[in-house]
Parts: structure tokens; C-alpha cells; sequence
């Protein structure tokens, strides 16, 4: 089903939504915390090329307890290109990681996790790892300030099932392909690294038990 960003209030009645998929867009913070607290069966949530603030994580933490799926792919990147040599602990610990330290703090009970393209450092990385223990899956392809050699890759190789490493092909994923002559980069607003189409939609895919009662 396709949507513009504005029907998604069509949906705020939808408390038997199960899964939410979502590409390209950037939301009034407002909008998007509202809509995701009247979604307490929500087990999977998909955020393709969409910024999200660690607050709407907070909100999915605590209004959507059910959840086991999150995808958040592309949207946190920063277009601000990391100057290793300058960038103080201080800019990494909160900028960089202010996503994925969201998530461990709040997403406990994840099962599958999806953050291509984040920013985030070991020092997110971690947090979710000594967070989220039921954690399965965990995708971080172009995750390119992360190192897992040392301490944390053995962490990850123990903990995770079914991990995707920072230089992984991205063949397969949806709404994102990566640009071969840009230095690996990710940058969405100059829009050099992600390709979406050119009329951005929003899509929702839902799926409940009972469509006729959410409509209703």
C-alpha cells in the first residue's frame, strides 16, 4: 500500500498493526512519536532513508512493547564527514552513537536489528550488545567507524547468529545501493550515497489479524 506522509494520521486508530515499513522521509518529530504510540502490537518496524531522533526510540521502547524487528537503514547518517583526527570522544559519544545507545537502552527485547549505513562507534556498538541479549541478528553493513577487531568483534562473533559486517555487500536491500566511485560516505542530504526515487512516497505495509476492525 502507498501513502503520502500525511495520511499516515489515517492510521492512528490501528492498534492491531504488526508490522510498519516506511521509506524516505523526514518527519516532524511530533507526528512520528504520536503515530507510534497507538501501535502496542507492533513487532516490526522498517525505516528505510528516514531520520529518526532518539526520542521517537525511546517512545517505541515504551509504547510498543511487543516489538522484536527494527530496520533502521540510512536514515541516522550524519552529512558531516568524520574528521578522525579532530572528532573528540566527546563529539562520538553523543552525536555518532545517540541512535544505537537509544536502542540498547530501550529496545531490550530485540530479536533482529538492522542499522545500515549508522554512525555509530564502538562505543554504541557496545551498548547494544550488553543490552539487547536476545538480539539474533544484527546488521551493520557501511557501519564504517566501527572495528571489531579486539574485545567486541569476539563479543559479536559469541552473541550474534547471524551477523553482516561493515563491508558486506549490499546486494539484496531494499530502496538502498551504494555509489562505487564515492569514497563510502554516507550522506543524505547531498543524496550522493543513497538512491531513492525520484517522487519520494511514503510506504506502509501493514499487517494485522483483523484489517475490517482497523478501518473501522
Amino acid at each position: 500500500m502507498k501513502f503520502h506522509s500525511n495520511c499516515l494520521c489515517l492510521y492512528y486508530r490501528s492498534s492491531q498493526l504488526r508490522r510498519l515499513e516506511m521509506v524516505y522521509g523526514i518527519f516532524n518529530n511530533r507526528s512520528m512519536t504520536d503515530a507510534l504510540m497507538k501501535f502496542p502490537m507492533l513487532e516490526e518496524l522498517n525505516l528505510y532513508l528516514i531520520k529518526i531522533s532518539k526520542e521517537e526510540i525511546e517512545t517505541v521502547g515504551r509504547y510498543c512493547p511487543m516489538l522484536k524487528t527494527l530496520k533502521v537503514n540510512g536514515g541516522p547518517c550524519s552529512s558531516r564527514v568524520r574528521d578522525t583526527d579532530t572528532d573528540t570522544d566527546e563529539w562520538s559519544s553523543t552525536s555518532y552513537n545517540e541512535i544505537a545507545i537509544a536502542i540498547g537502552q530501550n529496545l531490550p527485547k530485540l530479536r533482529h536489528l538492522e542499522l545500515i549505513g549508522n554512525n555509530m562507534t564502538n562505543i554504541g556498538l557496545r551498548v547494544i550488545l550488553d543490552n539487547c541479549h536476545h538480539l539474533e541478528t544484527l546488521d551493520l553493513r557501511q557501519c564504517l567507524y566501527i572495528d571489531l577487531e579486539g574485545d567486541i568483534g569476539k563479543q559479536c562473533s559469541k552473541q550474534i547468529k547471524y551477523l553482516k559486517l561493515p563491508n558486506d555487500s549490499l546486494e539484496g536491500c531494499p530502496y538502498i545501493s551504494i555509489d562505487s566511485s564515492d569514497e563510502g560516505y554516507c550522506d543524505l542530504d547531498s543524496m550522493d550515497l543513497f538512491k531513492f526515487p525520484s517522487d519520494p512516497k511514503l510506504f506502509l505495509v501493514l499487517e494485522a489479524s483483523m484489517m475490517a476492525m482497523m478501518m473501522s
